[in-house]
C-alpha cells in the first residue's frame, strides 16, 4: 500500500463503479434527507448495516428530539400555491421553518417592500421582497476568485460569479436579509421572496440556513419570471392568497458514530483519525459524503489491522440543515475520544455535475462541477493533496489551502481541521446546482464521484501512517 512517495492505491479494494451507482439509487429514491424524516431514517439505517458489514466497531448513535417543520417539497401536490386576483402563479419552493396558513390559505393585499423606501405599514398585507443584487465590488477577491496550489485544469476553472451568486442568493432571505425580522416585527400576513433566478435553477431551493425556529409568517420563493408578474401586482395593491399548509412533530435525530480498529485499538496510545460529514439536506449529492466515507472504510477493512497504524472514526452528523444548526457539539460528548484525534478527514457533495443558466433554462454544461481540495497549512501535506488529486486523475480539482491569504474558505468539513489545529483534508465540490430538493440522480456521475472517492481513500492513508511531527500545522491562538 505504501510506496516510495507515499499511499498507492489497491484498486481491488474499491468499490465498481455500478456499485457507487446503486447506492446512490437507494438514497435518491427516498429524496431528500432531513433530519428525523422517513427519508434520513431509511439512509441511515443503510448507512448503520453496511458500515457494520464492512468491519465498523462500536457503533454508537447519540439521540436528540428538535421540533422539525416540514411540507411537501413536491410542486404539484397544493401544499403550497400562490395566487393573484384568482390567477395562479408558478411557485418555485417554500420558505423553510417560516409559518403555515389554513388549507384554504390567507387572503391579503400584497405590497412591495423597498428597502430603501419601506412601506409605512405592511401589518396584514403579503410582503413581496427582491433580492438585491450582488455587487461583486463587495466582495474581497479571493471570494470571487480565490487562490490554489494547484489546479488539475486550472484553464477550466470558473472565472465568472455564478458560485458566489447562488450561495448569496440562496442565502440571503434566511441569513443575511433580515426579512423574517422585518415580517414579523410588522405583523405580516405572508412573505414572497424574488429571486434572480430562471424558474429550473429556483426550483425547490431549500432554506439555508433555516431559522432557529418557526418565526410564525408563511414565505414563498419566486424565480425571476414569476417574480415579474408578482412585483408589478404589489405595486399596484392588488390581492393575492398565498397558501402553505406545514406539519410539525416532535423528530428524532442522531450522531451515528464507530471505529474501525488500529493495531493500537482500545489501548492508552490509540491515534484516532476523523472521517466526518453530515447526513441532512436538500439533494442527492448535497449530503452523499457518508456513502464516500463508506467505500473508505469497506478499503481499509481490506488491510489488516496490525497494517492499520492509527483507527479510523467514523462521524456522521445530522444537524446540517436543521434549526440551530450545529448547536450540539459531538466532542464535548465525547471528550476521551475527542482526545485521541490527531487527524480530519472531511468528504461530501462527492459526483456533481456543473449547471449553468442559458436563459431562463438550467442546463448541465457537460463538465464535472470543480472538486475542492482543502488542506492544512503543511507542506508535506500539500504535497500530498497534490500527488492524490495527479495519481487518479481527478478532473478540475483544485487544492487550496485556506489557512494562506488569498485561497478562499474551508471546504467539505475542512473546518473542523481549522478549528481543531489539526493536521487534515477535505473533499467538496463547487455548488451550482445542489441546494434544492429537485437535485436527483440524474445530476449525479459515479466515475467523478469514484475518482473523488480514490482521493480520499489515499489522503486517509496518508494520514493514517505519516509522522506526526511532519504534517504538524501552526497551532493559532
Amino acid at each position: 500500500m505504501t510506496g516510495k512517495e507515499g499511499t498507492v492505491l489497491n484498486k481491488s479494494f474499491m468499490p465498481a463503479p455500478e456499485k457507487i451507482q446503486g447506492w446512490h439509487l437507494i438514497k435518491d429514491a427516498g429524496g431528500p434527507t432531513f433530519a428525523g424524516s422517513p427519508s434520513w431514517e431509511m439512509y441511515m439505517a443503510f448507512l448503520e448495516k453496511n458500515f457494520q458489514a464492512s468491519g465498523l466497531v462500536d457503533i454508537k448513535k447519540d439521540t436528540f428530539t428538535y421540533n422539525r417543520w416540514f411540507t411537501s417539497d413536491g410542486r404539484d401536490t397544493g401544499y403550497w400555491s400562490l395566487s393573484v386576483d384568482g390567477k395562479e402563479i408558478p411557485v418555485a419552493s417554500y420558505w423553510a421553518y417560516s409559518g403555515s396558513t389554513p388549507p384554504s390559505g390567507v387572503t391579503a393585499p400584497l405590497v412591495y417592500y423597498d428597502q430603501d423606501n419601506p412601506p409605512a405599514s405592511i401589518e396584514g398585507k403579503i410582503v413581496v421582497f427582491d433580492i438585491p443584487v450582488l455587487s461583486p465590488d463587495s466582495l474581497p477577491p479571493e471570494m470571487l476568485h480565490p487562490g490554489f496550489e494547484y489546479a488539475s485544469d486550472p484553464d477550466s476553472v470558473p472565472a465568472d460569479s455564478f458560485i458566489t451568486d447562488q450561495f448569496y442568493q440562496v442565502t440571503y432571505y434566511s441569513l443575511f436579509g433580515g426579512l423574517s425580522d422585518i415580517l414579523t416585527q410588522g405583523k405580516a400576513a405572508g412573505g414572497l421572496v424574488i429571486a434572480d433566478m430562471g424558474p429550473g435553477r429556483a426550483a425547490g431551493i431549500y432554506t439555508l440556513p433555516p431559522p432557529p425556529s418557526e418565526f410564525g409568517v408563511p414565505g414563498l420563493f419566486l424565480d425571476r419570471v414569476a417574480g415579474k408578474e408578482v412585483r408589478q401586482a404589489s405595486m399596484e395593491g392588488r390581492r393575492a392568497t398565498l397558501k402553505l399548509m406545514a406539519m410539525r412533530e416532535k423528530a428524532e435525530a442522531y450522531f451515528l458514530s464507530g471505529f474501525l480498529p488500529g493495531e493500537n485499538y482500545g489501548k492508552a496510545e490509540d491515534e484516532v483519525v476523523l472521517l466526518i460529514t453530515h447526513t441532512d439536506g436538500p439533494g442527492l449529492s448535497q449530503e452523499n459524503g457518508a456513502l464516500g466515507i463508506l467505500a473508505v472504510i469497506q478499503y481499509f477493512s481490506n488491510i489488516p489491522r496490525n497494517e492499520r497504524p492509527r483507527t479510523l472514526l467514523v462521524l456522521l452528523d445530522p444537524q446540517h440543515y436543521m434549526p440551530g444548526r450545529h448547536s450540539i457539539k459531538w466532542y464535548s460528548l465525547h471528550p476521551e475520544t475527542a482526545s485521541k484525534i490527531v487527524a480530519s478527514m472531511g468528504v461530501e457533495h462527492l459526483g456533481q455535475i456543473e449547471y449553468r443558466e442559458r436563459g431562463d433554462e438550467f442546463l448541465p454544461t457537460g463538465l464535472p462541477e470543480v472538486t475542492k481540495v482543502f488542506v492544512q497549512d503543511n507542506e508535506a501535506l500539500i504535497k500530498k493533496a497534490i500527488l492524490a488529486v495527479k495519481d487518479n486523475g481527478l478532473p478540475r480539482a483544485m487544492v487550496h489551502c485556506p489557512a494562506r491569504d488569498g485561497q478562499g474558505m474551508w471546504e467539505g468539513m475542512g473546518d473542523v481541521a481549522l478549528k481543531r489545529h489539526l493536521p487534515g483534508f477535505a473533499l467538496s465540490s463547487l455548488m451550482s446546482a445542489y441546494l434544492s430538493t429537485e437535485s436527483r440522480i440524474n445530476t449525479f456521475d459515479k466515475d467523478l464521484a469514484l475518482k473523488q472517492i480514490a482521493v480520499a481513500v489515499q489522503l486517509t492513508g496518508e494520514l493514517m501512517r505519516a509522522d506526526l511531527k511532519e504534517i504538524a500545522v501552526p497551532q493559532g491562538d
